[in-house]
C-alpha cells in the first residue's frame, strides 16, 4: 500500500492468513549461512543442502521462514544473487512456505572490528562461540558497555545504493505471494545504536510504500533502551524512542521476546494496547526458560504468529549462549540456547518435536 495500513485493513489481512508458524532460517552449512546459500561459489551444493532442511521443516507443518537477506551480496554479485534468491523462493513455494525477508539489521560489531563478509570457501567456526566467531555483537562490551555497533549503511554515500536495493526488491517481489511480510529492520537500536538507524529506516519504509507493495511492512521491537537486556525480560515494555518509531511505521507488530512464560504474557498484554496483530519473530532460548513446550502453544492461543530462532544446528553454533550472559548466575550453559535439530537431523528434544507437530496440525486460529 501507499500508506500505513489501517487497523481494520491489517486485521482483515491477518485473519485471512493461516496461523503463521515458522522459524528464523540460517542454513547450517556455514557460519554466514545466508551468504553461503546465495553466493556464486559452490551454489548448487549449498542449495541442495539447504533444500534438505526446508523439506524437514515442511514435514513438521511449518508454513513460513524469516530470512536475513544479505545486502552485501546484492551489491557485489547482483545477477547471481537475484537468480539464487528467486530459486530459493521457488523452493519455499514448492513446500507451500512463505518468506519474511529481513532487509537491514542493527545487531553489529564496532567499526574497529567490522569486516566485509567472506565470499568463496567459508571460514570454519571457532569452537565455543555463538555465531561461530568471538567477534560478535553479543559480547559484554557491546551489550553492556559504550561501544556502538557499525554498519556500512551508516556511510552517507550508501544511501542511493540502499535505495536501489530496496526499490529493486520491491519492484520484483512487491506483488509476490511468496513474500509474506517485509521485515524492514531487525532490532533497530541494538548494539548501543539507539536512534542511529531511524532516519534511514524511515526512508526505507517510504521507498517501499512508494512502490505500493501489497505485503505489510514491519520493524521489530525487542527491548531497546532498557537498562540491561537481561533485566528487561523481567519488566518488558516500550522504553526507547526508536521502538516508538518502529511501531508508528509498522503495519503489524513484530516483536522479539526470549523471556519466560509469565513475562511473555506480560509483554503480550503491553503490545495488545496498540490494537494490531502480532508476530513474535524471535524467541526460544532454553537458558532463559523460553521453550517450545510452553511458548508455542501460548503464541497460538493468543493468535500470535511465531518464528523461533534457529533450526538445524551447524557451523553458526547457535547452541552456545551469547558471550555477555555466560557468567550470569542463573544461566545453565549445558542447555542449547537455540536450534531444535542436531546436524544429522535428530531432534535435540523429541518432546519439542511432538509439541510442534501438534500445534502446527491445525492453523485455523479464527
Amino acid at each position: 500500500m501507499k500508506q500505513k495500513w489501517t487497523k481494520e485493513e491489517i486485521w482483515s489481512w491477518y485473519k485471512a492468513q493461516p496461523w503463521i508458524t515458522g522459524f528464523n532460517f540460517i542454513p547450517s552449512g556455514a557460519v554466514d549461512g545466508g551468504i553461503w546459500l546465495l553466493q556464486e561459489y559452490d551454489h548448487e551444493r549449498a542449495f541442495r543442502e539447504s533444500a534438505k532442511e526446508i523439506a524437514l521443516a515442511a514435514s513438521l507443518g511449518f508454513n513460513s521462514i524469516r530470512f536475513f537477506v544479505p545486502f552485501y551480496l546484492w551489491r557485489v554479485q547482483h545477477d547471481s544473487f537475484m537468480k539464487n534468491f528467486k530459486e530459493f523462493l521457488s523452493l519455499l513455494d514448492l513446500y507451500h512456505m512463505t518468506m519474511m525477508p529481513v532487509l537491514f539489521n542493527d545487531c553489529c560489531v564496532a567499526k574497529s572490528k567490522y569486516t566485509e563478509p567472506v565470499l568463496g570457501p567459508q571460514p570454519e567456526p571457532v569452537p565455543g562461540y555463538f555465531g561461530g566467531t568471538p567477534v560478535t555483537p553479543f559480547d559484554e562490551d557491546t551489550q553492556n558497555g559504550d561501544i556502538t555497533g557499525y554498519d556500512i549503511t551508516d556511510e552517507p554515500e550508501m544511501e542511493p545504493v540502499v535505495r536501489a536495493y530496496v526499490k529493486e526488491l520491491a519492484q520484483t517481489y512487491g506483488q509476490d505471494d511468496r513474500i509474506l511480510i517485509w521485515n524492514i529492520w531487525n532490532e533497530a537500536g541494538n548494539s548501543q545504536r539507539l536512534e542511529k538507524s531511524v532516519p534511514l529506516m524511515k526512508k526505507v519504509f517510504a521507498w517501499m510504500r512508494e512502490e505500493d507493495v501489497k505485503q505489510p511492512l514491519t520493524a521489530d521491537v525487542w527491548g531497546a533502551g532498557a537498562e540491561h537486556p537481561y533485566g528487561w525480560l523481567k519488566n518488558p515494555g516500550i522504553y526507547a524512542d526508536v521502538e516508538k518509531e518502529a511501531i508508528a511505521l509498522s503495519d503489524i507488530i513484530t516483536f522479539h521476546f526470549y523471556g519466560d512464560y509469565s513475562h511473555s504474557r506480560m509483554y503480550i498484554k503491553c503490545l495488545k494496547e496498540y490494537g494490531r496483530p502480532m508476530i513474535n519473530t524471535e524467541w526460544m532460548h532454553r537458558p532463559y526458560r523460553s521453550i517450545i513446550q510452553t511458548h508455542l502453544p501460548l503464541w497460538k492461543k493468543e493468535k500470535i504468529g511465531s518464528y523461533f530462532f534457529g533450526f538445524v544446528n551447524g557451523k553458526a553454533q547457535f547452541n552456545y549462549v551469547w558471550e555477555f550472559i555466560k557468567n550470569l548466575p542463573d544461566i545453565d550453559t549445558r542447555l542449547w540456547m537455540h536450534d531444535i535439530f542436531h546436524s544429522d537431523f535428530t531432534p535435540y528434544d523429541e518432546e519439542e518435536i511432538e509439541v510442534i507437530r501438534e500445534c502446527n496440525r491445525d492453523k485455523n486460529i479464527f
